[in-house]
């Protein structure tokens, strides 16, 4: 894996610590959350922060399609390839890349958001019901919801026993018109409003008008942001 890193505009004249972001998909998404976060905290007042993007340094797209299907599933979801292991893909964020960038920057190791669309948005889901107190903050766009409810709804069991004391929060969208998210999207936030998973704050929003694609992804980077950095903390 390759980590992208972006500093923000006084990391070289300060010595304060920042929050960090964590960019799945990077080849593609890194470009457009680093160039886009120092506006969130102009127009928005979030915060600054390290942006840091996940990528394989792919030779071409259907390469990419290949090492993320691997990489953000598992075998037991419906149409996932058979060597997709995102367990494995969890323990190498959480015992090698954050120790890393940590090692190496002036980070917060008690803000750490992960952001991920799509098939990177349905490992948003997994790491937050399977290690959930690696990150504060989860951005989960259009994650695969059709897989991914049924999925996580079985596996809930270390995110319902997670200490309440430490807040996480997670904003999870979806486009109105994608057909294949929904009624899964409004089954996930009517079970995590049923449940009881201490210190989990969900915030939902769907789109108007949008399909699956470019929008989607913005939206999702820069509305959650916006969400999940309230002002009370600016």
């Amino acid at each position: 894996y390759h980590l992208s890193v972006a500093l923000p505009a006084s990391y070289g004249t300060s010595t304060q610590a920042y929050p960090v972001i964590y960019v799945l998909d990077g080849d593609l998404l890194f470009g457009m959350a680093a160039g886009l976060t120092p506006l969130t905290q102009w127009l928005a007042g979030v915060p600054e922060a390290i942006i840091v993007g996940i990528r394989y340094d792919m030779e071409s797209y259907d390469q990419w399609v290949q090492l993320r299907e691997r990489d953000f599933k598992i075998p037991e979801v419906r149409d996932a390839p058979p060597d997709s292991a995102a367990n494995l893909f969890l323990d190498a964020l959480t015992q090698a890349m954050i120790p890393f960038i940590e090692a190496n920057y002036r980070t917060m190791p008690s803000d750490r958001c992960l952001y991920g669309y799509s098939s990177s948005g349905f490992f948003v889901l997994y790491a937050l019901f399977h290690q959930p107190d690696a990150f504060q903050r989860y951005l989960s766009g259009s994650g695969d919801l059709y897989i991914a409810y049924p999925y996580v709804i079985q596996h809930c069991a270390q995110l319902a026993a997670r200490d309440a004391a430490n807040p996480i929060q997670l904003y999870l969208s979806a486009g109105e018109l994608e057909e294949d998210q929904f009624p899964y999207f409004h089954q996930l936030v009517a079970f995590f409003g049923q449940e009881n998973y201490p210190g989990l704050t969900i915030i939902p929003e769907i789109y108007a008008g949008e399909r699956h694609g470019s929008e989607g992804v913005a939206l999702t980077y820069l509305h959650g942001l916006r969400m999940l950095y309230p002002p009370a903390e600016r």
